[in-house]
């Protein structure tokens, strides 16, 4: 028996996405500030938001293929 729990590794799918040039801009400093990488701060800004959009979880109670997987 380990000490330490394994790692958990999502599955993961790339998700391709066209920008503006300023948002991109913003996005790298903000990469920046935080030390991590666009992967995760895209990932996070999207939980944020599904999170707080209260009409968007009011969508979803009404569109029954809507669910999270």
């Amino acid at each position: 028996m380990s000490y330490m729990p394994k790692q958990v590794k999502p599955a993961r799918e790339r998700v391709e996405a066209k920008l503006e040039r300023e948002l991109i801009r913003q996005l790298e400093l903000y990469c920046e500030y935080l030390e991590s990488d666009r992967d995760y701060v895209v990932s996070q800004a999207l939980e944020i938001a599904f999170q707080k959009d209260k009409s968007f979880a009011e969508w979803r109670k009404s569109h029954p293929g809507a669910q999270r997987q």
